[in-house]
């Protein structure tokens, strides 16, 4: 498993968990999960993540900590670069449009569950 953390801003970061190879994940041949947290003193708190957990649809599915629900992606095609930036408008509407630059940098910071 590949796993890491990208700060964004000194209050948050993106945390990154790419599972090993497994068949039954067609498109990234992996599961993946991508979670924006909020640094806390004592913990970090979770805001919201991307994954692809449900192996029937091909791309991933956003969720909110204080809703626990499935927001449509709005992203028709599966190329990586474009999924990142759908998740973008995510971030940035939970940190702020102020950090949109500093979060567009960590994004590209992660490699596509592909390779």
């Amino acid at each position: 498993m590949d796993k890491g953390k990208i700060p964004i801003t000194k209050n948050f970061e993106l945390e990154y968990r790419y599972f090993d190879r497994d068949t039954s994940y067609k498109y990234y041949n992996r599961k993946f999960e991508v979670f924006l947290l909020e640094k806390k003193p004592l913990r970090s708190e979770y805001i919201i993540h991307m994954d692809n957990s449900d192996i029937k649809h091909m791309v991933p599915s956003v969720y909110k900590a204080t809703h626990r629900k499935k927001y449509d992606f709005g992203v028709s095609t599966l190329n990586w670069n474009d999924i990142k930036m759908t998740f973008l408008d995510f971030i940035v509407e939970e940190i702020g449009e102020e950090n949109r630059t500093q979060a567009k940098k960590a994004l590209v910071k992660l490699s596509s569950p592909k390779l």
